[in-house]
């Protein structure tokens, strides 16, 4: 840190009287600061929790005011009637009410509601037929 006078009544002097002093920062330290700080913010934004994906320790850490018993109740609840299509779709978990969800809406997202291994409902397998 570099530490300079500045005249404080607008009249240059080397007296030191009637100076205050200022300290400057280095321009890299600023820089380095504000980088860190967008690295944390992004972080912080990205992190998300797909209600449809999730398993119930990744609730438990992802969502406030959730702990064990109610993270295994979405994965029950979602389990038994199939994937939730909007993030109000979680009022219909016993213990889960509007002030969880108003909470933690920033964080929820709802995925792809029709998973890999989910049949599609009312589907006909189709056969493949080979070619001649």
């Amino acid at each position: 840190m570099v530490t300079d006078t500045v005249p404080t009544d607008g009249i240059a002097g080397r007296d030191g009287q009637n100076h205050k002093e200022i300290h400057v920062v280095p321009w890299f330290v600023v820089l380095r600061a504000l980088v860190l700080g967008m690295g944390i913010a992004g972080a912080h934004a990205a992190e998300t929790i797909d209600i449809n994906r999730a398993d119930a320790q990744a609730l438990q850490q992802g969502l406030t005011m959730v702990g064990a018993a109610k993270a295994e109740a979405i994965v029950e609840h979602r389990r038994r009637h199939g994937p939730f299509h909007r993030v109000e779709d979680l009022t219909q978990v016993k213990g889960i009410g509007n002030a969880i969800v108003e909470r933690n809406r920033q964080r929820i997202t709802v995925g792809n509601r029709l998973l890999p291994a989910d049949p599609v409902p009312g589907a006909v397998p189709v056969r493949t037929v080979p070619r001649r």
